[in-house]
């Protein structure tokens, strides 16, 4: 029995290490959000977006990473 808690264990722990494990709507809203980032710097380098623009932009961007804490602190979305 002893072994088998420490080999459940240690596969708990190898497993852990494995990175980040989304579910497909959080691998969705994170490939987005990704995009969106790349985009809105590029045109915002390029002189592409107003002052309002990109405080629309950024608090778009910021409620995102507000639901992948949500659900990391496993509270409603």
């Amino acid at each position: 029995m002893k072994k088998l808690v420490c080999l459940l264990l240690l596969g708990l722990l190898v497993s852990g290490c494995s990175g980040v494990l989304l579910n497909a709507e959080y691998s969705q809203l994170l490939d987005e959000t990704a995009a969106l980032s790349v985009e809105t710097a590029a045109r915002a380098q390029d002189g592409r977006l107003d002052a309002n623009q990109m405080a629309e932009a950024l608090r778009l961007q910021a409620d995102v990473w507000q639901k992948f804490r949500a659900a990391r602190d496993g509270r409603a979305k």
